[in-house]
């Protein structure tokens, strides 16, 4: 009988969301494995959209660059409601670094991923299939069978990524509660010669609906539900010639689509477990929430569960958080997951309206998008920038009711901008939480001795406690600041970013998650006070 193989923690699955959390635990020097069952990366394009808080958390890892590289930024949609002139929808409204939808192949996605991981140390053990899972109040125990040979592993917590038939949550016995949507779409990776759109395209009518996302390479996703093909017996494979006779009828003028890389149907579900963590186990992505393709939302959901969960498990792992404090990771998830499978769902009844439904859809979906406002309101929504975690009833409990109303509170979002240090030595705010993971700003204003004393006393207290968990940085308006130590750099707000982007104020103190989200912001000087606080945060 095999020896027990040890960690801390357990990864399965190695698709986008299983990579993602690999990459946040070796980033942060946990101890993991990642087990997963096939034995090379898929090369089907699956997944192409993600968003820009998806690349904003891909910054924060330090990967971003791979993507930009070799992806498409589509800067928005046409959409054909009825008449000839399309509805646009802009998305340099949304306000982050990356003002559109990147689109590149999921195959291509892992395959950044994966390479990011072997580069940093890391790796996946293939060919790995789960056969058995456990869990105790100490851990979790696994059993694999790799090459013929049944291995037994524990970890003190579980990852379960291994997707929407996830073998982790049926052993454990856990509900994947909602129900299919009954409804059939075609996909297609395909040459459209007609073609030549930077947006993505899209057609809605009383026939179907369908769009064409572009690739880098000149190629496109075509994609779309075809009424007359509903309700039959369903089938994966699909044909190029039924992808041709689904866009003849469904389109005003069609094209003509050639070169097929990858061809097929699939069914749509909503479904979503009831709790993202049982006992020590927590799930991620697909295993925890699946919903229709509409607005590119699911791959991202998965990555953005990942960089959520990776940086509190290195809390907890290294003593500076207790075991509670994961706790936080379906009370801030879930909602989200909650609210996309709503507005997918959403989505696709008003999709499918036809009739005098239909037209009216058509009429105020026009009318609407006439509006920039609404316009932004729709681009933001669907990059997840939106997806913020101040409405948590933990995140709620840590505001500071002092504050001025505009002021980031815990759990909000906190936007990328620049860093004046002294000229030669500036810095964008993701680029210093990459480097440092947690943050602290203390904004003293200008030169002034007392909040001086009371950020180094908070530093000294800080370092006693958290050993170099936190990089604490004061923050001044201008001029030239005078300390007798030199442990706490200073940022000088000379743009007043800090001050009207994070709603500082001289005296103020805002801790920084690494996944950039305000953990809190305080009024309090007092450095016992705010030693309670941070004991608060990580309970």
């Amino acid at each position: 009988m095999s020896s027990v193989i040890e960690t801390d923690v357990l990864i399965i699955g190695a698709g986008p969301s299983g990579l993602m959390a690999a990459n946040e635990l070796q980033k942060r020097e946990v101890d993991f494995i990642c087990l997963e069952k096939r034995a090379e990366p898929s090369d089907l394009s699956k997944a192409l959209g993600i968003q820009a808080r998806t690349l904003e958390m891909f910054e924060l890892l330090g990967l971003h660059k791979p993507f930009l590289k070799k992806g498409y930024p589509g800067p928005g949609a046409k959409l054909h409601l009825g008449g000839e002139k399309p509805s646009l929808v802009e998305l340099y409204h949304i306000k982050s670094r990356y003002p559109y939808l990147f689109i590149i192949p999921q195959s291509e996605t892992e395959s950044i991923l994966e390479d990011h991981l072997e580069s940093s140390g890391g790796k996946v053990e293939r060919e790995h299939e789960v056969v058995e899972v456990t869990q105790s109040d100490q851990g979790v125990y696994v059993s694999a069978r790799h090459e013929g040979e049944l291995k037994k592993y524990f970890s003190k917590y579980l990852m379960a990524c291994d997707g929407v038939h996830s073998k982790i949550r049926k052993d454990l016995g856990v509900d994947f509660i909602g129900k299919d949507e009954g409804f059939t779409f075609f996909l297609g990776d395909v040459d459209v010669p007609g073609l030549n759109e930077i947006y993505i395209d899209m057609t809605l009518n009383d026939r179907g609906a369908i769009a064409f996302f572009p690739y880098a390479d000149g190629s496109y996703r075509v994609v779309g539900m075809d009424r007359a093909k509903q309700g039959l017996p369903h089938k994966d494979d699909l044909s190029l010639e039924e992808l041709q006779e689904s866009m003849n009828t469904i389109l005003p003028v069609s094209y003509k689509v050639e070169n097929p890389k990858w061809l097929t149907y699939f069914g749509t579900a909503h479904r979503q477990v009831p709790n993202y963590r049982t006992g020590r186990v927590f799930f991620v992505g697909d295993a925890a929430h699946i919903h229709n393709p509409l607005g590119g939302q699911g791959m991202n959901l998965g990555l953005q569960d990942a960089a959520n969960l990776g940086w509190k498990l290195d809390a907890v792992l290294k003593g500076y958080a207790r075991d509670s404090f994961l706790n936080s990771y379906h009370e801030e998830r879930s909602p989200i997951g909650e609210n996309i499978l709503k507005e997918t769902s959403t989505m696709l009844k008003v999709i499918n309206l036809d009739g005098i439904g239909g037209k009216i859809r058509n009429w105020t979906g026009k009318a609407a998008l006439t509006q920039s406002w609404i316009e932004g309101i729709v681009a933001n929504r669907l990059s997840h920038v939106y997806n913020e975690y101040n409405k948590t009833a933990r995140n709620k409990r840590l505001r500071d009711s002092s504050l001025s109303r505009g002021s980031l509170q815990a759990g909000k979002r906190i936007p990328d901008h620049m860093l004046f240090f002294d000229g030669t030595n500036d810095e964008r705010l993701y680029p210093l939480i990459h480097k440092h993971g947690h943050l602290c700003f203390i904004y003293i204003d200008a030169q002034n001795q007392e909040l001086i004393d009371y950020a180094y006393s908070f530093y000294e207290k800080v370092e006693e406690k958290y050993q170099n968990l936190f990089k604490i940085f004061l923050v001044a308006k201008g001029g030239t600041v005078r300390t007798e130590g030199s442990e706490l750099p200073i940022i000088y707000d000379v743009h007043r970013d800090v001050k009207e982007k994070l709603g500082m104020e001289k005296g103020n103190t805002v801790i920084i998650r690494p996944d950039g989200h305000v953990a809190f912001h305080e009024t309090s000087t007092d450095s016992e006070a705010m030693m309670d606080k941070l004991a608060q945060f990580f309970s």
